[in-house]
């Protein structure tokens, strides 16, 4: 049966064990039959644990203790930042640091990586944060092909809420000091290759990247989740952001 056509309704009701006894019955002959709706489990397992992990109270709670570490981390120019972006400077202050962005690079990349990180913040302590969560999850196709969007953009809200304050913390937001410790380009430029064998490997490498993240292995998750976006179709972390928040 091609992969396109299994149902990811039914995959989850198994995961979640809300099928009839009967109905378990005949799905688990089928997964001892089919390799392919093996993988195709295999592959949204991750997918959905990452969901309830998002959702979950102790995810709120975790982001509410990085956000009192972030402001009890700031220094004068990282205020200095924060009244820029709120508006709060006058004039004359303002233009000073607009022409500073404008001569200064590294610290037009701070701003702008300040600015990522509040908005990342500011947006998953909505209601419209869960909302977005659930809506993903309700709006679910039922071909696999469209799986690997939702993997990517659940390795994106990781990477922007959970490594944003890493960045803030151990980079002062130097772009350069994050490029040199944590990106790790794709080997060789390769991309990966169609069918059952890539799925398996996203599934694999998406489940290893997502335990290194909840381990507290932040670089060593970046590394890895970085590495799978840039493989994943349509999946720029920043478009992808921009697109949910």
């Amino acid at each position: 049966m091609p992969s396109e056509f299994y149902d990811i309704d039914s995959l989850e009701r198994y995961l979640t064990r809300r099928m009839a006894e009967e109905e378990r019955a005949a799905f688990e002959g089928r997964l001892q039959q089919e390799e392919g709706l093996r993988r195709e489990l295999a592959a949204y397992r991750p997918l959905l644990e990452s969901f309830r992990a998002l959702r979950a109270e102790d995810f709120r709670r975790q982001m509410q203790s990085w956000e009192e570490q972030w402001v009890q981390a700031g220094t004068d120019e990282t205020e200095l930042i924060e009244w820029y972006l709120d508006g709060e400077l006058p004039g004359p202050t303002r233009r000073r640091v607009e022409q500073r962005m404008a001569e200064d690079e590294a610290f037009a990349r701070e701003v702008a990586a300040y600015r990522q990180l509040r908005e990342g913040f500011d947006a998953a302590r909505t209601e419209d944060f869960r909302t977005k969560l659930e809506g993903w999850e309700k709006d679910r196709p039922a071909r696999t092909a469209r799986l690997w969007p939702r993997l990517a953009a659940a390795a994106a809200v990781l990477l922007l809420i959970g490594l944003g304050f890493n960045w803030y913390v151990q980079a002062n937001f130097s772009a350069e000091a994050i490029a040199e410790a944590y990106y790790q380009p794709p080997p060789g430029g390769a991309t990966m290759g169609e069918g059952p064998d890539r799925q398996e490997a996203v599934s694999q490498r998406f489940e290893a990247a997502n335990r290194l993240f909840k381990e507290g292995q932040y670089p060593e998750a970046f590394r890895a989740f970085d590495a799978l976006l840039a493989e994943l179709p349509a999946a720029p972390i920043d478009e992808l952001t921009r697109t949910f928040y």
